[in-house]
């Protein structure tokens, strides 16, 4: 992995408060992450807030790893012209190539940004207490754990049957030299030590103690030790944590993590309820925000809406599915919560099917929820739970608790665990980048396609998206 320090300067862009101090509103300013950033507590804030917002950009989780690239990917979408390349899985593709390389960059330069923060964080003195130190070093670990480990998902082999493959570069220092591809365990090994620094260092996280509190407006020091769902906080760190252990098989592990989020956070994280659900309400809530454990701001989020998903697209580049497979996947339950708020009909718009709107503004522009992309939610912790737990019992509660808060009835004891799940995780995730991530972890098969009927045959050259070759060719 090589990225020049003066491609890192490019992008990155030091974010500094604007005048009205709103939490994270703040306009870029474009300068390199360096000492002289850091000569006060604010001056720090601002930087780790210049990170967060780059990851919400479209090229990284404001797009391309949740609503569209990847959940293409995962075979949502009836595969129009714009994406058919993508959803054939052909990574020769000039433009598929070119999306996954600017992707690649954009994450690295984002890693790169984390590490150079750690490093000048660690050097500083007296510009703030150790105590809110150690959130924000917590933070900065737990991102570098969470952007490699999902580089690891994509570009990375099938774990369940190649884990001592070669997969990807693992940066803990801010430098320019090419760093060596590792095989997939170590660098999951890695990513699991970065997430029990982080889990340390934010053992006194205010979000165990006072939840998801809103900001005032009037004290930026403060305001950034609030709105804890927008940071990779201490829950979201175990909840990583429970992804982690699954991806390698350490079901005991990643039941305890999940438990304990369950267990801990789920006052502070209570479920959506149905009345805010219903068709036509208005400031609908379709992300289920109080669920979502870790997220961030994206000020470009009903931009990406109207540009993947508006029923004003044409027909060969919008994403969205044939009817029977949107019937399919939610089982012809129009009473699902996430069917009957996330998706309508695009009839007035010449489309003979619903199109998806969970990214749709809302009319209330003050509200809290506004401009969240859910990376980490409450749900995806119940299912690692039902799939790492050996009683058939207690694995069916935890999914008919999920389906309970979502509108459904609930599973019978002679369900089985797998399939069950791999419905829910369709229908949970979708716009969320989770379900192709689902399926190559379970090195499942044969996936839904996205046309009706159609079942597409999948094998490890498909699920493994090769490195772009910017990065193959320097070595």
């Amino acid at each position: 992995m090589k990225i020049t320090l003066s491609t890192l300067a490019c992008g990155f862009m030091l974010m500094a408060l604007s005048s009205c101090n709103k939490f994270l509103d703040i306009q870029p300013e474009d300068r390199f992450l360096s000492a002289d950033v850091f000569k006060d507590e604010l001056s720090a804030n601002n930087a780790l807030n210049g990170i967060y917002l780059n990851l919400a950009k479209p090229g990284l989780y404001g797009g391309q790893l949740n609503m569209s690239t990847v959940d293409v990917l995962a075979q949502y979408y009836n595969p129009v012209t714009s994406w058919k390349q993508l959803s054939d899985y052909n990574y020769k593709d000039a433009g598929v190539q070119a999306t996954f390389s600017s992707l690649w960059r954009s994450a690295y330069v984002a890693i790169l940004n984390t590490n150079s923060f750690l490093t000048q964080l660690g050097q500083s003195t007296n510009i703030m207490s150790n105590e809110r130190k150690d959130l924000l070093k917590g933070e900065a670990y737990g991102l570098r754990a969470f952007l490699h480990f999902d580089m690891l998902r994509l570009f990375g082999p099938v774990y369940s049957t190649d884990a001592d493959k070669t997969a990807i570069p693992y940066l803990t220092v801010p430098t320019e030299k090419i760093q060596p591809l590792l095989p997939a365990r170590v660098v999951v090994d890695s990513i699991l030590a970065d997430l029990d620094r982080a889990e340390q260092l934010l053992k006194n996280d205010p979000v165990r103690t006072e939840g998801v509190v809103p900001v005032s407006g009037n004290d930026p020091g403060t305001d950034f030790f609030k709105l804890r769902n927008r940071r990779l906080n201490y829950y979201a760190v175990l909840g990583i944590k429970a992804r982690v252990l699954l991806y390698k098989s350490d079901k005991a592990g990643a039941l305890a993590a999940a438990t304990q989020v369950i267990n801990e956070a789920g006052k502070w994280f209570p479920w959506t309820a149905g009345n805010q659900t219903l068709p036509g309400i208005q400031n609908p809530d379709r992300s289920f925000s109080a669920e979502v454990i870790f997220g961030v701001q994206n000020y470009d989020l009903y931009t990406q809406q109207r540009n993947l998903f508006a029923a004003t697209l044409t027909t060969t580049s919008i994403l969205a599915p044939v009817p029977e497979r949107l019937t399919e996947v939610f089982e012809n339950n129009e009473n699902d919560y996430r069917l009957r708020i996330n998706w309508v009909s695009g009839a007035a718009n010449g489309k003979p099917y619903k199109t998806f709107v969970k990214y749709d503004d809302v009319v209330t522009k003050t509200l809290l929820f506004r401009n969240l992309q859910p990376l980490l939610r409450l749900s995806e912790l119940y299912y690692i739970a039902a799939e790492c737990t050996a009683d058939q019992g207690t694995a069916i509660n935890y999914i008919n608790t999920v389906r309970k808060n979502r509108g459904l009835t609930d599973l019978d004891g002679t369900v089985v665990i797998n399939d069950a799940l791999k419905m829910e995780y369709r229908k949970e995730f979708w716009g969320e980048g989770q379900t192709f991530f689902y399926y190559k972890r379970k090195a499942i098969s044969s996936i839904a396609g996205g046309l009706k009927d159609v079942n597409v045959p999948m094998n490890p050259e498909k699920y493994v998206v090769p490195l772009p070759l910017s990065e193959t060719q320097n070595r």
